[in-house]
């Protein structure tokens, strides 16, 4: 995965879909909801984010704003083995607090995504895996008024998307978004709970 910058959302008008990211050098650069690598997260200020940034002439544009916690399952989970364990669960615990929410209009629940766990879990091999991604487009249209639901769906699409298949790390890109998933659902229902 391309390395990307480190910014922050300025703001972002879902209804307008335009906003602005502050980059690091603190540069205002205008986007707009397909600039996003899943979907727009937040109206809130400040909220960091990960970009790619380009130029199109004398024009910088901006693309693949991402959380940095999707930046971060989509860097880490296929290679559990080789990060560090434990950033990797203190992550996934940060992350179900935000899955979580403040407002219960926005909240992620565990049994909103108990049949796709279900599902994963149950999975035998990558391309049983690969067969779901109709359905994490599906769960992330269902609950288009709940961002997080279709981040996550967006983090599951893009690792079942790179799982390899048919040679020695379908086993354990398997088992490795499997451990993901286990995390992010004992994460969530501990803070639910």
């Amino acid at each position: 995965m391309t390395a990307k910058l480190k910014g922050r959302i300025k703001f972002f008008n879902v209804e307008k879909n335009f906003g602005y990211i502050v980059t690091a050098d603190k540069k205002e650069i205008r986007c707009t909801r397909e600039n996003f690598a899943g979907p727009p997260l937040s109206e809130k200020y400040e909220e960091e984010v990960y970009y790619l940034l380009t130029r199109n002439g004398s024009r910088e544009q901006i693309s693949e704003i991402e959380s940095p916690y999707a930046y971060y399952f989509k860097n880490n989970v296929l290679r559990l083995d080789d990060c560090d364990y434990d950033e990797f669960c203190d992550i996934a615990l940060e992350y179900a607090k935000k899955l979580r929410g403040l407002k219960k209009q926005a909240e992620v629940t565990t049994s909103m995504i108990r049949k796709v766990y279900d599902q994963i879990m149950r999975a035998k091999s990558i391309s049983e895996l690969k067969r779901l991604r109709p359905q994490f487009a599906y769960l992330a249209g269902r609950n288009s008024d709940k961002p997080r639901v279709g981040e996550l769906m967006h983090i599951l699409d893009y690792l079942a998307k790179h799982a390899k298949s048919r040679d020695e790390h379908d086993i354990l890109h398997l088992q490795y978004i499997q451990q993901f998933m286990e995390a992010i659902v004992a994460y969530l229902k501990y803070v639910e709970d």
